[in-house]
């Protein structure tokens, strides 16, 4: 296949490369280690836009971040080139982490895979993080009660913040209104048009602000 052919398969955002689910090195590695389950089958659109937001208020460089339902890793590894950050790549679902070390391969970064549930995150974990992050994490109202959890865990543990983004499920927002009303917390709608067109929402919540 020509180059130009198997860019038709890529996308290319803040000097990262990802492969879509057409693309044929992707198709070689479903064929060889199957698909993910739990939605882990691509490079969701709230990741670029997460991106975005970033570069509009970004962390500060050097931050351990959990990246909680990391997929395949698009938002681990601007974090890693961007911010220099120290990331921990988190999804329950371990069959991830071919395609999460395809894309580190691709982009010259060696992402780090731990496989965890949401609600197996304890606070001795969570107190190694400044900062925890997740793309198109909310879809399920069990996945909006984990969070709530989880949010109130990372407080206790001394997260600074805590970073969602979602096209804009019902669920996610219902852990939007909570945050807002219980924490120093930010609801902001994005869109963004490069690589691809999408609109989504960023909760931005601030734990232990420093």
């Amino acid at each position: 296949m020509s180059k130009k052919k198997l860019a038709r398969h890529e996308l290319v955002a803040h000097d990262l490369t990802f492969l879509k689910t057409k693309h044929p090195v992707i198709r070689t590695l479903r064929d060889s280690f199957g698909d993910a389950s739990l939605h882990g089958t691509k490079v969701w659109d709230s990741s670029f836009v997460l991106m975005d937001y970033l570069l509009l208020d970004p962390i500060p460089e050097g931050r351990v971040v959990f990246d909680i339902g990391c997929g395949w890793g698009p938002a681990s590894l601007f974090l890693m080139k961007r911010f220099k950050s120290k990331v921990m790549s988190i999804d329950a679902d371990d069959s991830v982490e071919p395609y999460l070390q395809l894309h580190g391969q691709l982009n010259n970064l060696k992402p780090v895979f731990w496989q965890r549930k949401i609600k197996q995150l304890a606070i001795d974990d969570l107190s190694m993080a400044d900062t925890v992050i997740g793309a198109d994490i909310c879809f399920w109202d069990s996945l909006a009660k984990e969070w709530k959890s989880l949010i109130k865990r990372a407080k206790k543990a001394g997260v600074r913040q805590v970073l969602i983004a979602d096209p804009g499920r019902q669920p996610f927002h219902d852990l939007a209104d909570w945050a807002v009303k219980k924490y120093q917390a930010e609801l902001w709608q994005h869109d963004i048009n490069i690589p691809v067109k999408a609109s989504s929402y960023v909760l931005d919540i601030h734990l232990n602000p420093q």
